[in-house]
């Protein structure tokens, strides 16, 4: 059983509906390929809420606060812009993880949190997708968390309480353990 089919289950999740996803389209639009792990799951269950507050976010989806490719770019334009500020008024207290400095290195929306975290992938140019880390911004203040990737061992770990993490607790509460699919 792959770790979509596993989240699925452990969240009662049902079959996604509507027509299937170009994913060509989102890779040109984000500039990469979306993991395998990633298109599985939402082909499966398609965007929507975990528990309470984690939206697992799809392409072009709607509403627009489940689209992943919108929301990247909006958040990727806050990013730059908070970075930037940080350089120009509080160099001593930047944000920005290092990792980000490094060329081909950048940030690519998946889910959000309606408590203010983003999560994305670590995408690093010319390495498998499935390589990539699962970076966590805590968008209102604190250090960025790493976790070993890819997307959804990341996710049902952290459903089933097996990551340690410092902001996603939460999702291990058994209560969390539910789906609510975009309507």
């Amino acid at each position: 059983m792959s770790d979509a089919d596993e989240i699925r289950s452990l969240i009662g999740a049902g079959t996604r509906q509507g027509p299937p996803i170009d994913w060509e389209a989102p890779n040109r639009a984000l500039g990469v390929t979306i993991p395998a792990d990633f298109r599985e799951l939402v082909d499966a269950i398609g965007p929507g809420r975990i528990g309470h507050d984690t939206l697992l976010l799809a392409p072009f989806a709607t509403p627009v606060y489940l689209d992943q490719v919108g929301r990247h770019f909006q958040r990727a334009e806050e990013l730059e812009m908070i970075w930037e500020d940080e350089l120009e008024f509080v160099p001593d207290e930047l944000t920005k993880p290092e990792v980000f400095n490094e060329p081909g290195v950048r940030p690519v929306l998946w889910a959000a949190s309606s408590l203010g975290f983003n999560l994305y992938w670590t995408v690093r140019e010319g390495t498998d997708p499935a390589s990539w880390q699962i970076a966590v911004d805590p968008a209102r203040s604190g250090t960025w968390e790493f976790l070993p990737g890819p997307a959804t061992s990341a996710l049902l770990k952290l459903l089933r309480g097996e990551l340690p993490t410092r902001y996603l607790f939460s999702l291990q509460d058994a209560e969390q353990h539910y789906f609510t699919p975009a309507e």
